[in-house]
């Protein structure tokens, strides 16, 4: 009974350690993007775009987090000529995930992480010729993950670069997505 009680208390001793060393965070960044789309037979193409993400964890041990994160991948656009005309078309490429994230310091001042999640990933795709629009997206479930090195400037705060990727699907056709970042991270 005697044994029993000390490992019931050095078991809830450890759970309370384990969550005074719990932390939230939330960061944000922004940047250039690309969708690694086709572009043979188009007039113009244009695969680079302006895109964010937004995220917020939760520390469960110093070096392991949960994550969830909202990213635009931004924009891309394509003229092909057909009929005599020019179709345009753009795609718009977002996704909401969950995952984890691996952190630690690479030196002092100077925070890291590694993510890899899930995430629902949306293809918006509109077009327009002779003087008609269309819309129509798709949704799928994709891989990400990414990576960020920062610089704290405070306990709490600090800037980062970030990369992230996953993948586009439209009507069977996938494509690759990148977002660069320059962000922010705070902690709490």
């Amino acid at each position: 009974m005697k044994k029993t009680f000390i490992a019931m208390a050095a078991s809830a001793l450890l759970a309370f350690a384990a969550t005074a060393q719990a932390q939230g965070y939330v960061g944000a960044a922004g940047g250039p993007t690309n969708l690694d789309a086709d572009c043979t037979g188009t007039i113009t193409c244009d695969n680079s775009g302006t895109g964010f993400k937004v995220y917020g964890g939760y520390k469960f041990l110093p070096f392991l987090a949960g994550e969830l994160t909202y990213m635009s991948f931004g924009k891309a656009k394509a003229s092909v000529g057909f009929g005599g005309g020019v179709v345009n078309a753009e795609i718009k490429t977002t996704g909401f995930g969950g995952g984890v994230a691996l952190m630690g310091d690479l030196a002092p001042n100077w925070p890291a992480a590694a993510r890899l999640g899930v995430a629902r990933v949306k293809a918006d795709v509109t077009g327009s010729a002779f003087g008609v629009s269309a819309s129509d997206s798709d949704d799928t479930t994709q891989a990400y993950f990414g990576f960020d090195v920062g610089y704290a400037f405070s306990k709490n705060a600090a800037v980062t670069l970030s990369a992230d990727f996953s993948r586009s699907k439209y009507a069977g056709e996938t494509a690759d997505v990148r977002l660069l970042g320059v962000g922010f991270r705070f902690s709490f």
